[in-house]
């Protein structure tokens, strides 16, 4: 299917791909040496599913990683970029972006208490566990040299469900995500 949704703002351009395109026909297409030495075959999907997006987004965009792992494009543009089971996603921005895509579950709801405090303004369910759980993941992403504690790092204020925002407060900065479900997952990103 490809391309299953487009949004150009005026801060960000975000992307969400499907991914049911072949290993064997993307073997053909991509002839660079890093996606050759994947073996993981779900990695390798990813991979090359990110590229084909980042390209019909913008073809003169590519993708590198800065030393924490996290990515980088030329340009000077920022991007984020997450996956889950058969989705992909992108945000492209001038400004600093986070993302997160998760297939919603009971996976988060059996870890809360790993990443949810007292702190945080969420019921213990199935969505609003795996909401706070794509929130954290993408404010992460934001942050992008990794060492946060999600429980405590990262606090929850609000989930405005009729705008489809949330309030969270990270290392004393107040940061306002977006979300949207999307083939029942969430999609939660953060342009500042």
């Amino acid at each position: 299917m490809g391309l299953i949704h487009l949004n150009r703002d005026e801060k960000y351009v975000l992307g969400v791909w499907e991914i049911n395109e072949s290993l064997c026909d993307l073997n053909n297409s991509f002839k660079d040496e890093y996606f050759k030495k994947l073996k993981n075959k779900k990695r390798k999907l990813e991979y090359a599913c990110t590229r084909l997006l980042l390209n019909q987004i913008d073809s003169d965009l590519k993708i590198s990683y800065n030393k924490y792992g996290a990515p980088i494009l030329n340009k000077k543009k920022n991007i984020s970029i997450s996956h889950t089971n058969n989705l992909a996603a992108i945000i492209i921005s001038n400004n600093k972006v986070g993302i997160d895509i998760e297939k919603i579950s009971e996976k988060p709801l059996k870890i809360a208490g790993k990443f949810i405090s007292e702190n945080d303004n969420v019921l213990i369910n199935i969505n609003e566990t795996c909401l706070a759980w794509s929130v954290k993941e993408a404010i992460y992403k934001f942050y992008e040299i990794g060492g946060l504690d999600f429980k405590n790092d990262i606090v929850i204020e609000k989930i405005n469900k009729e705008k489809h925002m949330i309030t969270a407060k990270f290392k004393n900065e107040i940061l306002f995500l977006h979300y949207q479900k999307i083939n029942n997952h969430f999609l939660v990103y953060v342009c500042n």
